[in-house]
Formats: C-alpha cells, structure tokens, sequence
C-alpha cells in the first residue's frame, strides 16, 4: 500500500518561466518533497499504527512505514515493494479482506491464555498443547484445557471458517493529517535555497 504526491505541471512550467532561479526553485521542491514525503511517513506510524483497528504487536508494520522520492517531483508514503512486510501492507489501506484455511477445515484463532500481553500466541496450533480438547459451546468450537477433574475449562483457542479482516486506513489518514507539515516542508526547504523567507 503506498500513496503518491506529485508537484502539479503547472509548477514545472513557473520554474521554466523564472529562468536561471527556477533550476534553484526546482532543486529545492524536490529537497523539499524528500523531507515532506518522510514526515508523513512519520506521522502514520506514530499516530495512526495503534489502537483499535490496528494494534502493535512486533512494530515490524510501523517500522517498515517510510517515504521516498521515486522521482524529482513524485514522492511515496508507504511500504516499500519485497518489504518482509509487504503480505500485511493492505492493513494500512481500506481494502477487505476473507481470510480462509489454506489447508483443513478451520482457521485457528488464539485467544486467553494462548496470548502474551503484546498479542503474540503461545501456542500457534493446538497440536502444541499436550492435554487440550475441543469444546463445542454456543455454536461455537473452542479448543483449551482444564486442570482436575472440577477444574474450570480455559479455552486457547477458537475454531471459524473464516475471518472478515478491514483495513485501518491509517496510511491515507496520517498522509492526510501532514498534509499542512508537508506543505511547510517544501515551503521552508524554498526558503533555504533561493533565500526568501
């Protein structure tokens, strides 16, 4: 997921029109745009990589977050394509997703005591978990332990056939927020090169 800003052609051609100082102008647009392009990638993970639609678990997510220059006028916020996280990239989008078992019947979703306090499973299946059992409770298939005989049932995970997943859309949301940063970003990086203030 990655979202692109480019300079309007109408910039491009006021440069031309200003002669000698439009290539200053020009350079330092583009010096401009890198330093903007990367405090949007700032903002999205700071700000908008947590809470409930999309909690941290291992930050790899956030820290893959960044912004580039593909070009001199043509800047990205995202992450980068072959990134180790580019398979859950569409979180930060407002794509759906169905998530279904590649192999058997069901997806298995770790749940209670199967998760440490950041999120992360204990156990990644239930073949892990040497005295389990499922439990069919509700319409739902629960798979856990007890401990004795009048031990209480602690489930570890839940059986579905599928998950519906939607995206956060935190990439267009923090882009969105710098977009007053950014602006200044360019505006300041002018002011540097060609002197104006």
């Amino acid at each position: 997921m990655k979202v692109t800003l480019q300079m309007g052609p109408s910039f491009a051609r006021a440069a031309d029109e200003l002669g000698s100082m439009g290539r200053s102008l020009l350079d330092a647009a583009s010096e401009g745009l890198g330093e903007a392009v990367k405090l949007a990638a700032n903002k999205v993970s700071s700000d908008y990589i947590s809470g409930q639609s999309l909690k941290v678990r291992t930050g790899s997510l956030r820290r893959a977050v960044d912004g580039w220059l593909e070009s001199d006028f043509e800047g990205v916020v995202g992450v980068a394509e072959g990134s180790a996280v580019s398979k859950y990239a569409w979180l930060l989008g407002d794509e759906e997703k169905t998530i279904t078992p590649k192999k058997g019947k069901f997806l298995t979703i770790p749940v209670g005591e199967n998760l440490t306090g950041a999120g992360v499973a204990r156990f990644i299946s239930p073949r892990q978990v040497p005295d389990g059992f499922f439990v069919k409770t509700k319409g739902r298939l629960l798979f856990g332990y007890k401990r004795g005989k009048r031990g209480k049932f602690r489930p570890l995970f839940v059986l579905v056939k599928s998950v519906f997943v939607q995206g956060s859309g935190a990439l267009a949301d923090g882009v969105l927020d710098s977009l007053d940063g950014m602006a200044g970003a360019i505006e300041d990086s002018i002011a540097r090169k060609i002197g104006t203030n």
